[in-house]
């Protein structure tokens, strides 16, 4: 047991060592080269070798793993169909992806984070030529987010949207359309989701609702609203709508907290 344990050891700084002399990559090979380590230890046993999403342990998860070269993202700061930003997918590599088997990476030091955003988009041939969508910009939380005004607009503006539809009236996710949307772009089955309960995957701040209704979500049957709330036309769509609609889904989520 003695001799196991020191092998074990022997065996753990081995690795460390072999990855001190680019713990301060700088250049954009020595980035990829350690974000090739960094993805061998954590990312392959999911996302495959290949990336592309069929790694040993991507048949027993529910929801499958990211296909990176397919170059379909769904949580971005980007607009409907762009590729994400280095931050975009930086925070998802540090903060993980809610009711998903995506852990947060929080614990491992931000270069080796860095590195592996970097390896990841060589999976996809085109990033270079494509390269990143422009971030929408996200303003700060308006002073009248989550009061009764804004909350009865954005129940107007749910039904206007046709949110309903998959969301379902009362936005538990049990709308007509919700049995018949097909699978996604990487063949999970699609349930709109139930506002009411459960962690939010793409974070649960009014930011991030807001960024989800601006952006969409790839691959998925959730579209981007970002061009109507984008051009308020002062009847239909008023200036700070998407605010407003972000106030009646976190609503939504404070009545089913207040009926328990």
């Amino acid at each position: 047991m003695r001799c196991a344990g020191t092998l074990r050891i022997a065996l753990c700084v081995t690795l460390w060592l072999a990855a001190v002399p680019l713990a301060g990559a700088q250049t954009h090979e020595e980035m990829v080269a350690l974000g090739q380590q960094v993805y061998a230890t954590y990312c392959v046993g999911c996302h495959g070798a290949d990336g592309d999403g069929e790694g040993p342990g991507a048949a027993m998860l529910i929801v499958k793993p990211r296909d990176f070269t397919s170059g379909i993202f769904k949580f971005r700061s980007t607009p409907n169909g762009a590729l994400p930003t280095d931050a975009d997918l930086l925070r998802i590599v540090t903060d993980g992806i809610n009711r998903t088997a995506m852990p947060n990476f929080r614990l491992v030091p931000e270069v080796e984070r860095r590195a592996v955003v970097v390896y990841v988009k060589t999976f996809f041939p085109k990033w270079e030529e494509r390269g990143a969508g422009a971030p929408l910009f996200l303003p700060a939380e308006p002073a009248f987010l989550g009061s009764p005004e804004s909350i009865v607009r954005g129940a107007e503006l749910y039904e206007m949207l046709d949110c309903g539809r998959c969301h379902g009236a009362g936005g538990q996710g049990d709308g007509p359309s919700a049995t018949t949307l097909v699978p996604d772009s990487w063949g999970n089955p699609q349930h709109p989701f139930n506002f009411t309960q459960g962690a939010l995957k793409g974070g649960a701040a009014p930011v991030d609702v807001y960024r989800t209704f601006m952006t969409g979500l790839n691959g998925t049957a959730m579209p981007s609203y970002g061009d109507i709330f984008a051009d308020p036309d002062g009847e239909a769509i008023r200036e700070g709508d998407a605010w407003n609609l972000v106030s009646y889904i976190l609503s939504l989520r404070t009545q089913e907290d207040s009926a328990r």
